[in-house]
C-alpha cells in the first residue's frame, strides 16, 4: 500500500450475514495490511459493536437477511443515532443491482457503493480515494457531527480558499449548510456564480432548493425540470420538482413528480409521506393509503420504528373509505380498518399501548360515520370524553386530537372541534402526517362550518326578534349541514317550544320536529353546560305535552 496510506491502525467492521463472503473479504482486507477486522454478521450486531467501539471503516452488505434490518436500514440507523464518528468511512459492499435499492442506499451518501464481484486492487482503490476525501473534509464533518452550522460554515470557505482538490463538495457542503441557517441569499449567490462557469448537476439541484426555500417556485421548477432532463436517475430532482409544483398549486402535476419519485426511489419515509400530502390534496385518498402501508412496512426494522406510523395507516384507510364512491369497496377498506386495529392489539410495541384502546375507540366511532350512523359516534365519542374527565386527565390526549376532530367535524359539531384544538393542554401535533390531515380536514367543511355559522346566527337573531317561526326555519336549515350539532338542537327545541307556547293548535309537523330534535340528545353524555340546559328544555317540553294533552281533554 501507500506511505501515505497506512491502514494496519484503523479499526474495520464487516456486516454480512454470508460467511464465505465475510472470510473472503477479511482475506482481501488482510492482504491490504489490515489487521484489526470485526466481523458480525446481523445489523444488530452492528449498532451493538459500533456503540461500544469507534470503527474507521465499516463496510456492509445490502441484503441481511429477509427478517432482519438491511444495509440501508443499518446506514440509517448509525448516521441517525451518530454512532460512527465522523472521518468513518462506509462502504456498501452488495451485489444487489435493483435500481430501486440501489438508489435508495446512495441516497444515504455511503462514501462508496461498491458491486460484487470486486477485486482487490478495485476494493483498494476505493478505500483509498474514500478514506482520502473523509480525511481532506474531516473538520467539516466533524462540526456537522456535532450540530455546529457556523463552524462548519467556515472550515468549508477555508478549504475552498485553499483550492482544495474537493472544491466542489465543499461548495455543494457550504450551500446545503448555508440554507440550513437560513442564510438563503447568500447560497444562492454562490451557486449562481459557481453555475455561470460550469452547470454542475449537483448546483442545480442545491440552487432548486434555494429557490423552494424563498418560496420562488417556478424558478425551482424550471431548474429540478433542467436537471431531469440531463440526469433522470436524480431524485432529487423530481423530490424539488413535486414541492415547486405544489407551491405553484398544480396539483395534478406535483402528484405526478411525487409518484415518478416514489416509484424510482420509494425507501424514503420523508419522501412517502410528502406523496400522502400531495395525494390528499388531489383528492386521492387510496393513494395516501398505499404510501402509509409502504410507510409502515419499511419502518418496522430501522431506526424511524414508531407507533405513530401504525395510527397513521389506520387514519388513512378510514379516509380512504369515508371518500370510496363504489360501496363494494367502501366495505373492504372498513373491514381492513377493522382488522388492523385488532391486530393493533396484539402488537408488541410497547408505544403502542399507551393510548391504544383510546384510539381504537374513536377509530370506531369513525367507522360508525362511515355507516351513517352519526348518533351511534356521538354518544361513543361523549361517553369517551366523559370517562377521559372522570380519569382527570384534562382532555384528549395531543396525539389522538386529529382523530377527535375528524369525528366532530364528520358529525358537525364544529364548536366541540374548536375547543379540542383550543385547549390550553392542546398543542400542534409533531406528526406532519397528521398536520396536513387536519388542514384538509378543516378546508373540507369549511363550506359546511360556514353555512351552519351563518344560518344559525341568523335563528338566534329572530329568536331575539321574537319571530321564532323563522327561528325555527332558521335552526332547521342550520342542521341540515350539521344534523348532530348539539347547539343547533338545543337552538331548535328552544325555538319550537317558545312558537308551540304562542299557538292554540300544535302542528303536528312541529311536533314530530321536536321530537326528531330531541331524539339527537337523548342518552349522550353532553358537557356539563349542555347537559343542563338539554334537562330544562326537556322538563318545558313534557309540560307542553302535559297541557296539550289537558286541552285536548277539555275539548
Amino acid at each position: 500500500m501507500s506511505a501515505s496510506l497506512n491502514y494496519s491502525d484503523k479499526n474495520f467492521l464487516i456486516v454480512d450475514d454470508q460467511r464465505p463472503f465475510q472470510l473472503m473479504l477479511k482475506g482481501i482486507l488482510v492482504n491490504l495490511g489490515i489487521r484489526q477486522i470485526h466481523l458480525v454478521t446481523t445489523g444488530e450486531a452492528a449498532v451493538q459493536a459500533c456503540k461500544s467501539k469507534d470503527f474507521d471503516f465499516v463496510l456492509i452488505d445490502y441484503n441481511l437477511g429477509g427478517h432482519r434490518k438491511n444495509g440501508r436500514q443499518l446506514i440509517e440507523e448509525l448516521k441517525q443515532k451518530k454512532l460512527l464518528k465522523p472521518a468513518c468511512v462506509t462502504v456498501m459492499v452488495t451485489g444487489e443491482s435493483h435500481r430501486p435499492m440501489v438508489l435508495g442506499a446512495i441516497e444515504l451518501q455511503p462514501d462508496d457503493y461498491v458491486m460484487k464481484p470486486f477485486s482487490q486492487n478495485v476494493l483498494k482503490l476505493r478505500l483509498d480515494k474514500a478514506y482520502k476525501k473523509r480525511q481532506a473534509l474531516r473538520f467539516v464533518f466533524s462540526a456537522m457531527h456535532k450540530g455546529d452550522i457556523g463552524r462548519a460554515i467556515t472550515e468549508c470557505k477555508t478549504l475552498i480558499a485553499d483550492d482544495s482538490r474537493y472544491k466542489n463538495v465543499c461548495n455543494n457542503l457550504l450551500a446545503e449548510l448555508l440554507c440550513a441557517a437560513g442564510k438563503f441569499e447568500q447560497a444562492e449567490y454562490l451557486l449562481e456564480k459557481l453555475l455561470a462557469i460550469k452547470p454542475y448537476t449537483w448546483g442545480q439541484i442545491q440552487l432548486s432548493r434555494t429557490y423552494l426555500h424563498q418560496k420562488r417556485y417556478p424558478l425551482a421548477a424550471k431548474l429540478a425540470h433542467q436537471v431531469m432532463l440531463q440526469s433522470p436517475l436524480i431524485i432529487d430532482a423530481y423530490d424539488l420538482s413535486a414541492q415547486a409544483l405544489v407551491g405553484m398549486e398544480r396539483l395534478p402535476n406535483a402528484l405526478e413528480m411525487a409518484i415518478k419519485a416514489v416509484e424510482l426511489s420509494p425507501f424514503s419515509i420523508e419522501r412517502q409521506y410528502r406523496l400522502c400530502d400531495i395525494a390528499r390534496k388531489n383528492g386521492m385518498y387510496d393513494i395516501v393509503k398505499d404510501a402509509c402501508i409502504a410507510i409502515l412496512e419499511m419502518s418496522r426494522k430501522s431506526v424511524y420504528q414508531d407507533p405513530v406510523h401504525f395510527f397513521n395507516y389506520i387514519r388513512a384507510t378510514i379516509t380512504a373509505a369515508q371518500h370510496a364512491e363504489d360501496k363494494h369497496e367502501r366495505n373492504k377498506l372498513k373491514q381492513e380498518a377493522s382488522l388492523a386495529l385488532q391486530r393493533g392489539r396484539h402488537d408488541d410495541i410497547k408505544e403502542l399501548k399507551l393510548h391504544y384502546n383510546l384510539f381504537e375507540d374513536l377509530c370506531r366511532a369513525q367507522i360508525e360515520v362511515l355507516d351513517n350512523k352519526l348518533l351511534t359516534a356521538k354518544k361513543q365519542f361523549y361517553e369517551l370524553h366523559n370517562k377521559i374527565k372522570e380519569s382527570e386527565q384534562a382532555f384528549i390526549p395531543n396525539e389522538l386530537a386529529f382523530d377527535a376532530v375528524s369525528i366532530m367535524y364528520n358529525i358537525g359539531e364544529f364548536e366541540t372541534a374548536e375547543q379540542i384544538l383550543q385547549s390550553p393542554d392542546y398543542e400542534s401535533s409533531d406528526n406532519q402526517f397528521v398536520k396536513d390531515s387536519l388542514e384538509h380536514l378543516k378546508t373540507l367543511h369549511q363550506e359546511k362550518r360556514k353555512t351552519f355559522t351563518e344560518l344559525n346566527r341568523e335563528g338566534i337573531y329572530a329568536y331575539k326578534e321574537g319571530d321564532y317561526r323563522l327561528a325555527v326555519q332558521r335552526f332547521d336549515d342550520a342542521l341540515k349541514s350539521a344534523p348532530m350539532n348539539t347547539g343547533g338542537s338545543l337552538n331548535l327545541i328552544l325555538a319550537i317550544i317558545q312558537l308551540l307556547t304562542k299557538t292554540e293548535k300544535y302542528p303536528e309537523d312541529l311536533i314530530t320536529r321536536l321530537k326528531k330534535a330531541f331524539h339527537t340528545l337523548q342518552g349522550v353524555c353532553l358537557p356539563q353546560v349542555q347537559q343542563q340546559r338539554y334537562e330544562e328544555l326537556y322538563e318545558q317540553y313534557q309540560k307542553l305535552m302535559t297541557d296539550k294533552d289537558g286541552k285536548q281533554r277539555k275539548k
